[in-house]
């Protein structure tokens, strides 16, 4: 039975959906303002605007693998407390 998604985990979706097509847009706009020109300032931008992306993707990894843990341990706890009272 799959989980439900908290709100952090909704938050996370539309934020990181947005900052990427956001990002791509302006990213786009000022290279075709620059005439097709790569920049410092262009390399710049994009190796930003994927860092953020990939700092996205692991906090959503992060939240999904604490989920995990917090599921572990109390099945871990109801074993240990099923155990003890026989």
């Amino acid at each position: 039975m799959p989980d439900r998604m908290s709100a952090f985990e909704v938050v996370l979706l539309v934020v990181g959906v947005a900052s990427a097509v956001l990002g791509f847009q302006l990213i786009n706009q000022a290279y075709r303002a620059e005439s097709g020109q790569l920049s410092w300032l262009m390399i710049i931008a994009i190796f930003s605007w994927l860092t953020l992306l990939v700092m996205f993707i692991l906090l959503s990894l992060m939240v999904d693998v604490s989920k995990r843990e917090l599921k572990e341990i109390r099945t871990l706890i109801e074993l240990l407390s099923k155990g003890r009272k026989k």
